[in-house]
């Protein structure tokens, strides 16, 4: 990795701090709720001040607190106050306030003040109620399973070394694709020899699997999951600011190789070899040879998962493409083609290369249209 400048690496953690910091449900509606409240007082000019001293008093999100002040938006700000003035003439028993030029003349200050003291107090608990209870209610629904949370988090936090980027790319990666830890609930890898990720990318599935074992040791896995496995870990990729980043999160627990995989001679033999979101990117042709080789790599009875998208799946399939047509752009690749098959063609593909295939959709809680392919080598 590139040499630490200017207290890269101490800003990396700052930013950490502030995104994670007070985690807990009762503590991100807290953070919440203070900032609605801060938020809905008429100190406009100090409700950031006012923010950071009362989550740091508190052991608040100093950032989540802050963000949730912005509900006195300069667009929301006078309809907002407005409402609050007269909120407090109607708790003060005096009839609501005249807009018109010739009753605002009259308006005595102190009245005013009170009236707009009075109404944010009140707006300000009520809003703050409103919104923190549902921050609870999803903070909590998301923390049912505090060890896989923690796994996901750990799994994430080796890519910090790498940017912001890569830590949030991975801790999202790990929230909302299903495929990653469905291989160590269901139990879909070997116990013990040799994985083999081609177009490992960032090595997200490495880093979970290593992270999975320490998690193990320490008592924090699971209970109701099988075992992690330990595998040897070997992940090739093409691009190599990638690998630069999977080494770095690896720190030496996997052998990562920089290579494209349409030009790698021969494949190490494997346990399992896995395919994820990556033949698409590759012709025909090259898809056929590859799994070609790859299957000529597996040991006897070994495992080849791939995971990618079912051609004749509608309009999941269409959300597919436009996904990863969208993803290409914003990676500047201009002129990017894809070649999809449906799910009878990738199963056909496997078993005229020898191996027996099954197959199991794997996009749960995302509208795309990806499957996983099984394929175990006959013996």
């Amino acid at each position: 990795m590139k040499p630490d400048l200017f207290g890269s690496r101490w800003l990396r953690e700052l930013l950490y701090r502030l995104r994670t910091e007070g985690g807990t449900p009762g503590k991100l509606a807290g953070a919440v709720a203070v900032g609605v409240f801060i938020g809905c007082s008429p100190f406009l000019g100090l409700h950031l001040v006012l923010c950071l001293l009362c989550a740091r008093l508190l052991k608040l999100n100093p950032l989540l607190t802050s963000l949730a002040a912005h509900i006195s938006l300069p667009v929301i700000w006078p309809f907002l106050v407005a409402g609050e003035i007269q909120l407090g003439r109607f708790l003060r028993g005096a009839p609501f306030l005249s807009l018109r030029p010739a009753d605002l003349r009259h308006l005595n200050p102190w009245h005013f003040a009170l009236d707009l003291l009075l109404g944010s107090l009140v707006a300000g608990v009520v809003l703050a109620a409103a919104f923190a209870l549902p921050t609870w209610w999803f903070a909590k629904r998301r923390r049912r399973c505090p060890k896989i949370q923690a796994l996901r988090e750990r799994t994430a936090y080796r890519y910090l070394a790498g940017g912001m980027f890569h830590w949030e790319f991975v801790r999202g990666k790990l929230r909302w694709d299903p495929v990653y830890f469905a291989l160590l609930r269901t139990g879909a890898l070997p116990a013990a020899g040799r994985l083999l990720d081609l177009g490992c990318g960032r090595g997200i599935l490495l880093a979970l699997l290593a992270t999975a074992r320490e998690q193990a040791e320490r008592g924090e896995y699971p209970p109701d999951w099988p075992p992690p496995p330990h595998l040897d870990l070997h992940g090739i990729e093409g691009n190599p600011r990638t690998v630069e980043v999977a080494r770095a999160a690896m720190g030496g627990e996997a052998r990562l190789d920089e290579a494209d995989l349409r030009e790698v001679a021969g494949l190490p033999a494997a346990t399992v070899i896995l395919l994820l979101d990556v033949l698409h990117y590759l012709p025909a042709p090259a898809q056929e040879e590859l799994l070609a080789r790859a299957a000529a790599a597996l040991e006897p009875g070994g495992l080849l998962l791939l995971r990618d998208a079912d051609a004749a799946a509608g309009r999941s399939f269409t959300a597919t493409r436009i996904q990863e047509r969208a993803c290409a752009l914003a990676r500047r690749h201009w002129h990017q083609r894809f070649h999809y098959r449906t799910l009878a063609e990738w199963r056909d593909l496997l078993e005229r290369n020898g191996l027996a295939a099954t197959a199991e959709p794997m996009a749960q809680g995302t509208p795309y249209a990806n499957v996983l392919v099984v394929g175990r080598k006959r013996t």
